[in-house]
């Protein structure tokens, strides 16, 4: 029988000589052969699809990913076996098909063998998060690229220029995933557009799916902000009653004044509560202020005291990104947002000398922070800056393991997440991250007044980097911070000396140094005095043999209560 089917084949081969010999073509008595061994699908724009088919009998049911492409067009592939080759494929395969409703598909395998296929192909339901701006580039008016870099937290994007001229527009390139083409984009990115004050984009993916962008590219007009000698001191309501009346206020600003203080670094928000009116903490927590100062405005009352003497109020955000101290549930924040909290790599709150965290990646928290931030410089006037500490930007490095983290390292690196979290490139990727985040607020800051100072109180570095991800030489390369305050706190002069050398030999590739650096001394803590008058007088005349003119002391409470403090730091601010 089979040689009879081979004779028979030579045969019609030769008689179809003009159109070419089509092995597949031979006739055979099982159609079983026939059949369709695979499906691809891909876009409109021939971007490959996952899929997932089955073919029973005349029917193809397929599951196709999202091509986040209006409307079910697509372009279909149909893989057959070794040696088959279809006569013919209706409809025609070689321009996309609309799947709306299913679709017949007749395929002509051989001049006897015919088969009709119902394909019904799905496409999986949406995934607003797959649609995202990927990259945007600021151009100028000549479509060339500008030198303008924009920081991201989320949808919002700020730019910062220097010293330019009123008036200047710019054009944005937005650059979306390969198989993400949105409908729209309002108004139109192209047009030359004035960012001095923010924009709206609004990109429509989809029928669905709307998101909307903020971006501004403020100016810095450098000239706005001269760096003065700092000499500090750090004011807060944790062990301490300053905050208690206004003339605790007024007391506070005279000692300082006494002893040659010029900038009180004010608490601003600790344990998820502002020492202010804030309208943000009321849309997010329902409440505007911490209730002991319910009716008051401890920070407006310590700007008014301090500004007839001349002394600068800076907004001292103490706790950042640390939510609450104390409570392993992760405080009130946590309970009201549990997606803010930071996972450790077994999957709990990340916890650092009983400190728990907030996922500092999340452009949620990001969003928050800068809010608060923004809000105390556009509400006060005369306020003279803000700052954060070893909690801000900062994240206890045993933190950064919830899965939006580890999926992010893994689509940038390559890399799985390490459960060593002190590994060097996951510890650096993260304090990169922590980097940009400064910058973003830097750039929001001075886009907004740029005689605001924007200082940082880090730990000491690279004890900072291990720990809570600051690498502070990288703020001061990119140009960052106004004036930076490493907490040097050391007991005895000797690790004072050590420490204070390891900043300064940090600080050596930078300009102006001398009135950047204003390093952190400790006096003392809630419970007391941590250093005698004599320890400190050892550290202040170093920092003067060294050039440093300007500390910042930790804390006030400790002053006011050790006369011995006050009249030797007067000695050293004469």
């Amino acid at each position: 029988m089979k040689v009879f089917q081979i004779l028979i084949g030579l045969v019609w081969c030769f008689s179809t000589m003009s159109s070419g010999c089509k092995i597949a073509e031979l006739p055979t008595d099982n159609v079983e052969n026939f059949e369709i061994d695979s499906i691809k699908v891909f876009s409109p724009n021939n971007e490959p699809l996952y899929v997932n088919f089955n073919i029973n009998g005349g029917r193809i049911d397929a599951l196709v990913e999202n091509d986040g492409i209006t409307g079910k067009f697509f372009n279909v592939k149909f893989v057959f076996p070794k040696g088959i080759t279809p006569l013919s494929i209706a409809p025609d395969l070689s321009k996309p098909i609309d799947f709306k409703v299913p679709v017949i598909v007749d395929i002509q395998y051989t001049k006897t063998i015919k088969k009709t296929y119902t394909f019904t192909l799905n496409e999986e339901p949406l995934n607003p998060a797959k649609y995202f701006i990927e990259r945007v580039d600021v151009l100028n008016d000549d479509n060339s690229a500008s030198n303008i870099k924009l920081s991201q937290a989320g949808n919002d994007y700020i730019g910062l220029s220097y010293n330019q001229s009123a008036g200047k527009r710019y054009k944005l390139k937005l650059t979306f995933p390969s198989k993400i083409t949105p409908l729209s984009i309002s108004p139109d990115p192209n047009a030359l557009t004035d960012l001095n004050k923010e924009v709206i984009y609004t990109v429509k993916y989809d029928d669905q799916v709307s998101k909307t962008y903020s971006v501004k590219i403020g100016n810095y007009n450098t000239n706005t902000f001269t760096r003065k000698i700092v000499r500090g001191v750090w004011v807060s309501d944790v062990g301490s009653d300053v905050f208690a009346t206004k003339a605790n206020i007024t007391e506070c600003v005279n000692i300082c004044k006494d002893i040659g203080i010029n900038t009180i670094f004010v608490v601003t928000y600790n344990d998820a509560k502002t020492k202010y009116k804030s309208q943000v903490m009321k849309d997010y927590m329902g409440v505007e202020i911490d209730p002991k100062y319910a009716g008051r405005d401890p920070l407006a009352e310590m700007i008014e005291a301090a500004k007839p003497h001349g002394i600068k109020v800076v907004a001292w955000f103490e706790y950042g990104f640390a939510s609450v101290y104390g409570d392993n549930s992760g405080g009130a924040l946590v309970a009201k947002y549990p997606s803010w909290a930071s996972r450790d790599a077994a999957g709990n709150i990340t916890e650092k000398n009983k400190f728990y965290w907030l996922d500092a990646f999340n452009p949620e928290v990001q969003q928050f922070v800068k809010k608060l931030m923004v809000e105390v410089v556009e509400k006060y006037p005369d306020l003279a800056g803000v700052q954060g500490d070893d909690r801000l930007p900062a994240l206890a490095s045993n933190g950064g393991y919830n899965a939006s983290v580890t999926a992010r390292y893994k689509t940038e690196t390559g890399r799985t997440a390490p459960s060593n979290y002190l590994d060097s490139h996951w510890l650096q990727w993260r304090a990169d991250k922590l980097s940009d985040f400064g910058e973003y607020i830097f750039k929001h800051i001075k886009s907004l007044k740029g005689e605001q100072m924007v200082s940082w109180s880090p730990s000491p570095f690279s004890w900072s980097l291990q720990n809570y991800l600051q690498d502070w030489p990288e703020w001061l390369r990119r140009g960052i911070v106004d004036h930076v305050h490493p907490q040097l706190y050391r007991y005895n002069f000797n690790d004072y000396k050590a420490s204070f050398d390891q900043a300064m030999n940090n600080m050596s590739p930078f300009n102006a140094k001398e009135l950047i650096f204003s390093p952190g001394i400790l006096v003392g803590i809630g419970s007391g005095d941590s250093i005698t008058p004599e320890i400190l007088d050892q550290k202040l005349a170093y920092n003067r043999q060294r050039g440093i003119e300007g500390e910042t002391y930790f804390y006030y409470e400790r002053i006011r209560k050790n006369k011995g403090f006050q009249e030797v730091i007067k000695k050293y601010n004469k």
